[in-house]
């Protein structure tokens, strides 16, 4: 009897724990790329409303699955209760149609509630994978216990929108989510992803900088520690402020937890340098800039009225001066307020503007303060509390400062020489000022006529001329070139010498010649007249020893044997410069000579190296311009030429070429070479550049902007061209900008992979098409019809001068039945346009003839 009651037990226990066992929550299998559609449902639990949509509702950190085992430990059964406060929802089976799991439908409509979702997988191996999430609002996720994700965000259900790497053991592994409902939809969407740790650390923001209201800076990480513990081994991070000049603080994070970066409160922008190790070994690096302090809004003027006063040095440099009084011009212009100019040995009054080192920003900056070298063109310009500090070198730097200021804070713009456009502003405030440039380019020689006026070119930081010229500041001159026979003409000494210049096929000449480099006196003669040359020239940089302007190098055998060995020309002339070199070095410390690497001497010697004082000038007028030098073929011998130069000369000066000097009126699609053509110079230890253009006169194509474009990408080869160009068209054309601008387009885009023109190009070319011609009128003529005003207008025109010039020569009868011609000559007389190409009045006397005797 009692073994049967025994028996009936056992029979009745073990059909409990089948039914028991069936009902619990079953595994699947880890298929990466498919999406989690077996779900366990719980809910809905009720919270409290809240409009604050960057936080979880209230009442969402609430552990509902407490009795059932807790929300890092929850036993899961279908049908199985979770009571709360009194009721009770039970766990419900649900399978997905599809990828969205709608909680809307399979839980509740209602607000302002939430609910879990649970489900389990299967894996054959232990692993790292991402679990790919998305939901309508925000959310909670335990991955086998461990909480490794939370969004407090009201969003809608994207998928992949949260890519969280979780650890993944060998067998089952539990997935609890838990998904909050404030209005509207309620949603969520998971996966597992594959998992590449490079991939995903140098794609995710893992972390950030918030500043609290009491201007104290937090590192934070969006993601849990159990995830930074599968990427990381170790994180260190640096906080600089002043752009990475300062250190304020540096330490190991236990990024676990959140960290109190510890800065000044003084409200600054800095940069915090996250360096770290990955669980692979390979280190890691992240760069975040913010603000921290507190920041206090000031007004440098309003109503026409201003408290501040501009400072100087009493002994400030006349470029500062002037800068000062620049300064005060065109804040007068813009503010219509008076800002009067003060020395530093004035009674201190606080709100003052600043220009240059002296007592009055030494004394605010406090400290060490390292003073730049007179010569540095490097500026900042910046706020200490209501004062603003436009500091650099001297020479230019502290010049430069200003200028910027103006420019990039109040938006004034230098456009050419001729017009300048300056806003008018009621009121200026500023919070924060903190802005540092250094130059891509140490001597920039914007070689264009429109160029050269010394107060534009103050103005817009061109700092390089050929020879000389009187510019605030003063100019970083290249004297001379081609100077063989300026230093020896054949007039003064091939009679009693002809030993000193070329022998050419068994024969001493002069004629179309060089010199004879190897002949002892004609070292000593060209190194005395150097001498006397840069004694009474003292104003520029660099002095040119160079070949004359044609071919004809010595053939005598002492001037081959030294070719020979180096595999060049340029061996013979690097030999002979650096003795030149030498023998003046003492007497003219930081100058340099330079020599031509062009022709014949354009490949670099085998062997020789130039000296410290040896500036080489390589000349790319052999190239095409079509293309930038990196990726077109045409250039593939010059880029070689450029890079072997650049690894055995300490210093490159560049010559190159911007428009067609057979017809500068001709169009010149190039603008898109510019930028690229720069950055290959300075990647190849270029200290300067001469954009040679059309330099005789006004009227070559687009000169007003390629001249302002090209000062600007020599002071920064980084800048946004497109951005450049837009701000040009609509500051110099006005509501016409847009149609320049159209048609500006038009001209690059007939540029094709195909397209091969140097700087000679001519109107004959068929790049110059009837299509092209037709469309580029009809953009100009909309242009001319929506001039502002007659100034604009005139602008206008000289923009279309080079189509009017290409149907002049290409369709001369035409162009003198429809007036064209005449509005060219009109134009040209207006504008003082003296030369049409390089070769000046012979081509100008040309053109005409070819016109008028057209027929």
């Amino acid at each position: 009897m009692n073994r049967l009651k025994l028996l009936k037990t056992n029979m009745l226990l073990l059909i409990f724990v089948c039914l028991l066992l069936s009902s619990a929550a079953q595994s699947t299998k880890l298929k990466p790329g498919e999406w989690l559609r077996d779900w366990y449902l719980a809910g809905p639990f009720p919270l409290v409303e809240s409009t604050n949509e960057n936080k979880h509702l209230p009442d969402f950190d609430i552990d509902f699955l407490k009795k059932v085992g807790g929300e890092a430990k929850v036993l899961v059964r279908e049908g199985a209760p979770v009571k709360f406060k009194g009721a009770t929802v039970r766990w419900k089976k649900h399978e997905s149609p599809e990828s969205v799991v709608d909680l809307d439908r399979e839980i509740t409509r209602s607000s302002y509630v939430t609910a879990y979702a649970y489900t389990e997988v299967e894996s054959d191996d232990e692993g790292i994978y991402i679990f790919s999430l998305g939901t309508d609002d925000g959310g909670r996720l335990w991955v086998n216990g461990q909480q490794v994700w939370d969004c407090t965000k009201a969003r809608a259900v994207a998928p992949d929108d949260d890519l969280i790497p979780v650890r993944i053991l060998k067998g089952k592994n539990t997935i609890l989510l838990k998904v909050e409902e404030r209005t509207s939809a309620w949603a969520f969407t998971a996966r597992f992803l594959p998992f590449n740790l490079s991939d995903f650390v140098n794609g995710q923001q893992l972390f950030d900088v918030s500043v609290k209201k009491d201007g104290s800076a937090l590192l934070k990480s969006s993601v849990q520690k159990p995830v930074l513990d599968l990427l990381f081994k170790n994180i260190d991070a640096k906080v600089t402020t002043d752009k990475g000049k300062e250190e304020v603080w540096q330490g190991n994070w236990d990024f676990g937890k959140d960290l109190v970066l510890p800065i000044s409160k003084r409200y600054q922008e800095n940069k915090l340098t996250i360096s770290a190790t990955l669980t692979n070994g390979s280190p890691w690096q992240k760069e975040i800039s913010f603000y921290s302090g507190m920041p206090s809004l000031y007004t440098l003027f309003k109503d026409r009225a201003t408290p501040y006063r501009i400072i100087v040095a009493a002994d400030a440099s006349e470029s500062e001066q002037w800068a000062a009084q620049e300064l005060q011009h065109w804040l007068a212009k813009i503010s219509k307020a008076t800002f009067p100019i003060k020395t530093d040995d004035e009674e201190i009054t606080g709100h003052e503007i600043i220009v240059g080192y002296n007592k009055r920003s030494l004394a605010l900056l406090g400290g060490n303060v390292e003073i730049p070298a007179e010569t540095d063109d490097s500026y900042v310009y910046q706020n200490i509390n209501e004062n603003i500090l436009l500091l650099g070198g001297k020479q230019r730097g502290a010049m430069y400062a200003v200028f910027s200021f103006l420019e990039n804070e109040l938006g004034c713009r230098w456009y050419t020489s001729r017009v300048s456009v300056i806003p008018e502003w009621n009121d200026y405030t500023f919070k924060y000022l903190n802005h540092a440039e250094s130059p891509s380019i140490r001597v920039r020689n914007d070689f264009y006529h429109e160029a050269f006026e010394p107060v534009w070119a103050a103005r817009n930081k061109v700092n390089g001329a050929m020879n000389f010229r009187e510019q605030h500041g003063g100019v970083e001159g290249y004297w001379g070139v081609h100077t063989f026979y300026q230093f020896m003409p054949p007039s003064e000494f091939f009679g009693a010498h002809p030993e000193y210049y070329s022998l050419i096929d068994g024969k001493r000449t002069h004629e179309r010649a060089q010199l004879c480099l190897t002949n002892p006196d004609v070292l000593d003669i060209i190194t005395e007249r150097l001498k006397k040359v840069m004694r009474e020239n003292p104003g520029s940089l660099i002095y040119s020893v160079s070949q004359n302007d044609w071919y004809s190098p010595c053939q005598c055998e002492k001037c081959q044997s030294i070719v020979k060995e180096e595999k060049s020309e340029s061996g013979l002339m690097i030999w002979f410069v650096n003795q030149v070199a030498e023998r003046i070095k003492d007497e003219f410390p930081g100058k340099y000579v330079g020599t031509l690497a062009y022709q014949y001497t354009r490949k670099p010697p085998q062997n020789i190296k130039p000296r410290e004082n040896v500036v080489v000038r390589l000349c790319s007028i052999e190239c095409c311009f079509a293309h930038d030098f990196k990726s077109c073929p045409q250039n593939k011998d010059f880029l070689e030429d450029l890079q072997g130069w650049a690894a055995i000369a300490p210093h490159m000066y560049i010559w190159d070429y911007v428009v067609s000097f057979t017809e500068y009126v001709l169009p010149f699609p190039n603008f898109n070479v510019l930028q690229p053509n720069i950055k290959t110079f300075q990647e190849n230890n270029a200290i300067g550049i001469m954009e040679q253009a059309a330099y005789q006169s006004r009227g070559g194509e687009f000169a007003e902007l390629r001249a302002y474009l090209i000062a600007k990408l020599l002071w920064n080869s980084e800048i946004d061209v497109n951005t450049v160009v837009d701000d040009f068209m609509a500051g110099y054309y006005g509501r016409s900008g847009q149609y320049i601008r159209s048609y500006f387009d038009l001209l690059q885009n007939i540029v094709t992979p195909e397209t091969h023109f140097g700087c000679y190009l001519r109107h004959d070319d068929n790049l110059f098409t009837s299509e092209f011609a037709i469309e580029a009128e009809k953009l100009l003529d909309k242009a001319e019809r929506v001039a502002d005003n007659d100034e604009i207008l005139k602008r206008v025109e000289m923009a279309r001068l080079p189509l009017m010039y290409l149907k002049c020569v290409k369709n001369p009868v035409e162009a003198k039945i429809d007036g064209t011609y005449d509005r060219f000559c009109r134009i040209v007389e207006r504008e003082g346009i003296t030369h049409l190409s390089e070769r000046g009045d012979a081509y100008v006397k040309r053109f005409h003839e070819n016109v008028k005797n057209a027929e």
